[in-house]
């Protein structure tokens, strides 16, 4: 759904704390000359449901920060801005309201000298 990732990263060009951290935010891939840190993000799943008067849909997105800094200090700094950025936040999405954005989980890693943090959203929407 083309109108929830444009809400996605409306929220994000519009909140200065994040999108100042990070080089970029890019959606399913970040391009081969992006620096880092910078922010993937994608669909992982999407469920329709439906009443007899309301269409919902049901979105696991998620958000993978990268940060080559030495230390898992920047990193850390990123998620919290993406936190205050996304937790429970209403996004605009044509066509719909935005219902909920909650956290399910996230994951911290570490390969080689790169960081990275796989954040999970559940996203619902509803016509």
């Amino acid at each position: 759904m083309k109108e929830l990732f444009t809400g996605i990263y409306t929220k994000f060009s519009n909140d200065g704390d994040l999108s100042g951290a990070v080089t970029g935010m890019y959606f399913t891939e970040a391009i081969q000359t992006a620096v880092m840190p910078y922010i993937v993000y994608f669909e992982i799943s999407n469920v329709p449901d439906w009443t007899y008067t309301e269409e919902m849909e049901n979105f696991l997105i998620q958000f993978s920060i990268y940060s080559s800094d030495s230390s898992s200090v920047d990193i850390l700094s990123i998620f919290e801005k993406l936190k205050t950025c996304y937790d429970w936040k209403i996004l605009t999405v044509e066509g719909w309201n935005s219902i909920y954005m909650k956290r399910e989980f996230n994951i911290l890693s570490r390969d080689n000298d790169i960081w990275k943090m796989d954040v999970q959203y559940r996203i619902e929407v509803q016509r």
